[in-house]
This record gives C-alpha cells, sequence and structure tokens, in this order.
C-alpha cells in the first residue's frame, strides 16, 4: 500500500533522511521511530504531499508522491488523516465544529455531517463534550478531538505525529487503545514516536528510520 524506495530528504544540502526503505501493508499498523530530529515528522508530511524527497520514490496505492501534481493533492489527503502532536484544534470552534471542519472543506453539509461526527465523537467517548471549546478539555480529550477529526472521513490511513507526546501514561494508552481500535477495523495506521513504553504497549512493527 505505501513504499519509500532509497528516499533520502535534504535541507539546504543537510541531509536528515538517507536511503529509506519501507513497505507498509494494508491494515497494517506500525510505529516510526527515531530521535528526535531523526526525520519522523518529515516522513508522514511527505506521505500528504506537504514535502516532497530531495531523493527516491514515494509510492501511496498507484500514486507516485514524488511526482504528484498540486491538483491531485487534496485527493491524496482524502484519503489520510492526520494527527497532529499539538493537536491543531481551532479555540473558536466547538469540538462538534472542529471535528466538522473537514467534512465541510470536502464540500459535506447537512445531515451527513451530523450523523457522521456523531459517530466519531462516539467513537472516542467525547460526544458529551461537543459543545465545549478546546480550552475547556484536557489535554487528552484534546488529542481525542484530533483523532476524532482526522477519522471523520473514514481515510483509508491514519498518520499520528508523537500523538501521546504531551500526555501521561494513563491517557498515552486511552489515545493508544482508541488508535488500534480503528486500525482493527481495517485502517491502517503509522504512528510516529520515541516513546519506548508506547511502543511496548502497542506490539507493532517498528521502523527505526535512522536504520532502516
Amino acid at each position: 500500500m505505501i513504499e519509500f524506495n532509497h528516499v533520502y530528504k535534504s535541507y539546504d544540502k543537510n541531509y536528515i533522511l538517507r536511503d529509506l526503505n519501507f513497505n507498509v501493508n494494508k491494515g497494517e499498523f506500525i510505529f516510526i521511530t527515531g530521535p528526535s530530529g531523526a526525520g519522523k515528522t518529515t516522513t508522514l508530511k511527505m506521505l500528504i504531499a506537504l514535502e516532497k524527497p530531495t531523493h527516491g520514490a514515494i509510492k501511496f496505492m498507484d500514486t507516485e508522491l514524488q511526482n504528484i501534481k498540486p491538483k491531485d493533492i487534496p485527493f491524496l489527503r482524502r484519503k489520510i488523516g492526520f494527527v497532529f502532536q499539538d493537536f491543531k484544534l481551532l479555540p473558536n470552534r466547538t469540538v462538534f465544529q472542529n471535528v466538522a471542519l473537514g467534512l465541510e472543506v470536502s464540500g459535506i453539509f447537512g445531515d451527513v455531517i451530523v450523523k457522521n461526527v456523531t459517530e466519531i465523537l462516539k467513537a472516542v467517548e467525547l460526544f458529551i463534550k461537543k459543545d465545549e471549546y478546546p480550552q475547556n478539555l484536557s489535554g487528552g480529550e484534546q488529542q481525542r478531538v484530533s483523532i476524532a477529526r482526522a477519522l471523520v472521513q473514514n481515510p483509508q490511513v491514519l498518520l499520528a505525529d508523537e500523538p501521546t507526546g504531551n500526555l501521561d501514561e494513563d491517557t498515552s494508552k486511552i489515545i493508544l487503545d482508541i488508535i488500534k481500535s480503528f486500525n482493527n477495523k481495517g485502517t491502517t495506521v503509522i504512528l510516529a514516536t520515541h516513546n519506548k513504553n508506547l511502543i511496548r504497549m502497542g506490539r507493532a512493527r517498528t521502523i527505526d528510520i535512522t536504520k532502516s
């Protein structure tokens, strides 16, 4: 489903990724690991065409991402959900409105939004908080809203960038369990982290991008 073939990435001639090679199968859950600054976030960004490799090839299904045209990027991103470490929730929108935003951008409105957002908020056990604003939520709750927003369009792939980086161990396990529950339903998951405890709890294939 996803292939990285001899991928290099540099900024101002300084390489942060060198000869990165790995495959991800449909429905798989994998961890991408490596120390801070190793290029984990950049690896995920290349999968949604926020970055392009300096050299090498990245294939997502039938799309060669190093050659993707700007007009095709929105269609790519509808297939991929992205969970950010710092949540990126809009403070002036409620939980419901934050989750609905991706659907609105895709031109979906009305009853479909109500149905889809309601279902995903129930899945992450936050429907009771639907009218709250992000600043009134705990860090773990904010991250669950971020996960709901990434999954509301039923993407084929979920990318999670240090989704438990600012959370305690108990809350991290809750977040991991939620993500794994969607993986069990068929969503392919790539989770970037340097948290060894999270990797131990996850019991999934791990790719160290400094050694791939």
